[in-house]
């Protein structure tokens, strides 16, 4: 178990959203100042307007770039990887978000990967997974990109579009990505809140030892809180059905009684994954607020 943050020094995080999914997610995402946001569209939609740093790409081209082994050819040599990589610059982190099976924002995930892959960057993305009705051309051009995701990036955290359908059944179909959109913003903004750049390497380390990773988010109040908002994240419809499984585990959490409830937290967590390796942090706590929210990403 290791904490993470306890360094004076905060990582240098990139939060690239690709794509028209990932740019919606981007638009929700509230950076802390050691995070720059950048968007990788083909257009620039109101949306990101006030998204600071903005990479325009066609989307004819991405997949062949996207392609490119970076043992093969080890240089950055097209407009688009040379944009990316200015953006890039002095980062220590990229997270990665995007909806996999387009034309678009799949391949970008991937060629944002390989730059930052070649910079020497630790990378985490965070992927939707088309409907299992959208039909197998869809389906398939979603597995080819996050098989070459899987290649490109230390970790992928999946989030499949089906789990909408019990999540958010009452909704209209927008409104149920926009919650979807919401959903992975949180992890994308209060992850690179809790990194320092001690935590950079053994991050990658941790991120690169699985390749299945899922994301749970509980919350709890009044006396039995932590061990709600623990229970409520283990039973996330993005999680893991079997929790023994989890191998790895990374905790953010907020909390109502700092020392007290991180304890207790923590011990539910590894009463259902005992085996798993914990990195955990806690963020700050709002006030007036007065329920304890749990994050997990959970390596299997």
């Amino acid at each position: 178990m290791w904490q993470l943050g306890t360094g004076e020094e905060r990582a240098r995080v990139a939060i690239v959203g690709c794509g028209g999914a990932g740019c919606n997610v981007l638009r929700r995402v509230v950076a802390p100042p050691n995070a720059l946001r950048i968007a990788l569209n083909d257009a620039v939609p109101p949306s990101i307007a006030d998204v600071p740093t903005r990479i325009l790409v066609s989307g004819a081209s991405l997949q062949g770039y996207a392609s490119m082994d970076e043992k093969s050819v080890p240089q950055m040599e097209t407009d688009e990887e040379k944009q990316i990589s200015a953006a890039l610059l002095d980062r220590d982190v990229v997270l990665i978000l995007g909806g996999l099976g387009g034309e678009l924002g799949g391949w970008g995930m991937g060629l944002v990967g390989r730059v930052a892959r070649i910079l020497g960057d630790t990378t985490l993305a965070l992927a939707t997974i088309p409907f299992g009705l959208e039909g197998p051309i869809r389906r398939g051009l979603a597995e080819a990109q996050f098989r070459l995701l899987q290649r490109r990036v230390d970790g992928v955290v999946t989030f499949g579009n089906d789990p909408l359908l019990q999540v958010a059944k009452d909704l209209p179909m927008s409104k149920a990505f926009a919650a979807l959109s919401a959903i992975m913003a949180r992890p994308a903004s209060n992850l690179p809140a809790a990194l320092g750049r001690a935590d950079v390497a053994p991050l990658r380390k941790t991120l690169a030892r699985v390749k299945d990773w899922r994301y749970g988010m509980g919350v709890g109040r009044e006396k039995h809180r932590c061990f709600v908002a623990v229970e409520e994240a283990y039973a996330s419809p993005w999680f893991t059905p079997v929790p023994e499984e989890i191998r790895h585990a990374i905790v953010l959490m907020s909390v109502l009684e700092a020392g007290t409830d991180e304890g207790e937290i923590l011990h539910e967590v590894q009463r259902r994954s005992p085996q798993a390796e914990v990195a955990w942090a806690s963020l700050p706590h709002p006030p007036g607020d007065e329920r304890t929210i749990v994050q997990i990403f959970a390596g299997l």
